[in-house]
């Protein structure tokens, strides 16, 4: 319980665990303060929003929108399990989630547990202009990422726990097919640090959409050819600025997207652990210190990463071939991998021994 009348203490700059609450009537204390409540407390710099469950909707949309002081921001919804909440309480949060819409100043945002099917359709609008961190957990309904792609400050991005997406594609960059604007994009323009995690469904991964497309010419037989057209513009950019991806608990992703190779000239960093469908990592020519495997049963080969300078992997229990790493400076061993290792290590230390005139350093550890 809580006592009335938060509002009138409008010199208030930091605020964790604000409880929305239900509407109580009791005179001097409540189980939560309403929403319409923030409205006066322009001073805020920190604030975070709890129980968004009962939040009713709001008689103004401009609750958080005038706190142009306001530098991070908490929306979290109480946990449950899953299909435990009714049509009618997913419809409300999303009508209450798309009042929220922050102000331009905001660098931090978090989204924790939100029980909706849609995001708002102020994300990846203008509003998040100043947006440097933005972290999703729990968002368990939601099929779709949201349209983030063009945020242009953001630095850090955390995707953990959206278990009902299947797909990543064009509208994660936040381009729409026809767009005039896609044309000359660039793609998460300042993204440094990307982390997906606890995504067991997660399967496909692109960018743009492929096209099958009818060719002008005919066939000798006079029907006309089918054939896959790549759908993406020209001079898009995608991610030129990121230096560490890490994909966790995302079994069934069975591969990453080729303009990673292409594009993500900073690549320094790349973390993969629990996929058990991906069978191979090879032809990243960008990815240029690290590289980060754990308990990825179904790889087969590590190939053709020619600026890596450190390996470290545990958990593949059927890697058999790793080649084509001449920048190679360490090597870095679970003890589960001192068997499996033994059919290509000595090919990698002969190949380093001929490139550098040294032996390879390799490590082993212990989990």
């Amino acid at each position: 319980m809580v006592p009335k009348g938060i509002g009138k203490l409008k010199l208030l700059t930091c605020f964790g665990d604000y409880p929305v609450g239900d509407g109580s009537d009791n005179a001097v204390i409540q189980d939560g303060w309403k929403l319409e409540e923030l409205s006066s407390l322009s001073q805020m710099r920190y604030l975070c929003l709890v129980k968004l469950e009962r939040a009713a909707h709001c008689s103004r949309n401009a609750v958080l929108t005038d706190k142009r002081h306001l530098q991070k921001l908490i929306l979290e919804w109480t946990e449950h399990g899953e299909g435990s909440y009714s049509k009618e309480d997913v419809s409300n949060t999303e009508k209450v989630f798309e009042q929220l819409i922050p102000p331009h100043n905001l660098e931090v945002m978090c989204i924790l547990h939100f029980l909706g099917q849609q995001y708002p359709t102020w994300f990846g609008a203008t509003c998040l202009s100043s947006l440097m961190s933005l972290v999703f957990i729990g968002v368990r309904s939601c099929v779709h990422l949201p349209p983030i792609g063009q945020l242009p400050n953001l630095k850090f991005l955390r995707i953990e726990g959206a278990h009902a997406v299947t797909k990543v594609g064009p509208e994660f960059v936040g381009c729409k097919k026809g767009d005039p604007v896609c044309d000359e994009l660039v793609a998460f323009p300042k993204l440094e640090w990307l982390i997906f995690a606890d995504m067991p469904n997660w399967e496909e991964w692109s960018f743009f959409e492929e096209e099958v497309a009818a060719a002008d010419v005919r066939g000798e037989d006079g029907a006309a050819e089918i054939r896959k057209v790549d759908a993406q513009p020209a001079r898009v950019r995608l991610l030129p600025h990121l230096l560490k991806l890490q994909l966790h608990g995302c079994p069934k992703l069975r591969d990453l997207p080729q303009q990673l190779g292409k594009d993500t000239a900073c690549l320094k960093e790349l973390s993969l652990s629990g996929r058990s469908n991906l069978k191979a990592v090879e032809d990243r020519p960008m990815l240029s210190e690290v590289l980060a495997i754990g308990y990825c049963e179904g790889l087969e080969r590590i190939c053709n990463l020619p600026q890596v300078t450190e390996l470290r992997v545990s958990g593949c229990p059927n890697l058999s071939h790793v080649e084509g790493l001449g920048s190679l400076q360490r090597l870095l061993l679970g003890e589960d991998m001192q068997e499996v290792s033994s059919r290509w290590v000595p090919r990698l230390q002969e190949e380093h021994q001929r490139l550098h005139g040294e032996d390879l350093d390799i490590y082993t550890w212990t989990s």
